[in-house]
C-alpha cells in the first residue's frame, strides 16, 4: 500500500493536473488533501480504511484525467475495453460525485479517521462479486459508491445492463427508513437502476443465491426508473 507521504505528493500532483480538465475534481481532491493535511504520516498509516480509500480515489482520479486528455473517439475505444460496471463508475458515478455537491461527504470523513468505518462485510461483498462473476456478469465495488451512494457494488449481468446493489441483512434491512433512505440516495445520484437486497446470512449457499438474483435482475429488470427491493430468506 501507498505510503502517507506518497498518497500526499500524489494528491498535489493530481490537483494541479485537473486544474484545467475539471476544476471541480481538482476541488474536491483539494478537499480530500485538506482532509489529511495536518495529520501526523505515523497516524494515517494506522488508519487504514482512510488509506484505502484515499489510494483508490489517487487511482481513479489518474485513469480519469489521463482519459480526459484523449480525442472523444480514442476516449470511447479506451472506456470500451474496460467492463460495463467499470465502464458505468467511470463515465458516470465518478464524474458526477465530483460534480455535484456529496450530503454525506462530512459524515463519512468523520467516521473513516475515528475508526468508526470496520468495513466488516468487505470480504463478504468480495466472494458476492466473485460469485456474479462465475455466472457471467462484471463487477465493481468503490469505496465512494459505497459511502456515497448507498451502493455496495456496481454489477452487470449476461445483457450488458448495469445495476446497482445494497446488501443488508434481513434484520438490518427490514423496517426502519434504511429502504427509503437507499431509494433516496439513488435518485440523489440519478442512478437509474437500483436492487436493494436483504438476506439472511446463515441460510444455506446464500452467496449464490445472491450471485444469482443480482445477475437475473440486472437482466430482468426495467432499463431505468426501477428501485426493486427483495429478500432471499429461504
Amino acid at each position: 500500500m501507498q505510503t502517507p507521504e506518497e498518497i500526499k505528493f500524489e494528491l498535489n500532483n493530481l490537483i494541479w493536473e485537473a486544474q484545467n480538465v475539471a476544476p471541480k475534481l481538482s476541488k474536491r481532491l483539494d478537499e480530500m488533501k485538506r482532509w489529511i493535511g495536518q495529520k501526523k504520516p505515523g497516524l494515517l498509516r494506522r488508519k487504514r480504511y482512510v488509506m484505502q480509500l484515499l489510494a483508490e480515489l489517487v487511482a481513479d482520479a489518474t485513469f480519469w484525467i489521463a482519459v480526459q486528455s484523449l480525442s472523444a473517439e480514442d476516449r470511447e475505444a479506451e472506456f470500451a475495453l474496460l467492463p460495463q460496471a467499470e465502464q458505468y463508475w467511470y463515465k458516470e458515478l465518478f464524474p458526477a460525485w465530483f460534480n455535484e455537491e456529496d450530503p454525506k461527504l462530512r459524515n463519512w470523513k468523520k467516521k473513516l479517521m475515528a475508526d468508526e468505518f470496520e468495513g466488516q462485510d468487505a470480504a463478504f461483498i468480495k466472494r458476492v462479486c466473485l460469485e456474479i462473476e462465475n455466472c457471467g456478469g462484471n463487477t465493481l465495488n468503490p469505496y465512494i459508491a459505497d459511502l456515497s451512494m448507498a451502493t455496495d457494488l456496481i454489477a452487470c449481468g449476461i445483457k450488458g445492463l448495469v445495476l446497482c446493489v445494497q446488501l443488508t441483512t434481513v434484520r438490518d434491512g427490514l423496517g426502519s427508513n434504511k429502504q427509503r433512505d437507499w431509494e433516496s440516495t439513488l435518485k440523489y445520484w440519478q442512478i437509474k437502476r437500483g436492487l436493494f437486497v436483504s438476506f439472511n446470512p446463515s441460510q444455506a449457499q446464500v452467496l449464490s443465491k445472491i450471485g444469482e438474483c443480482v445477475v437475473r435482475n440486472s437482466d430482468q429488470l426495467p432499463v431505468k426508473g426501477c428501485y426493486h427491493i427483495l429478500t432471499i430468506d429461504l
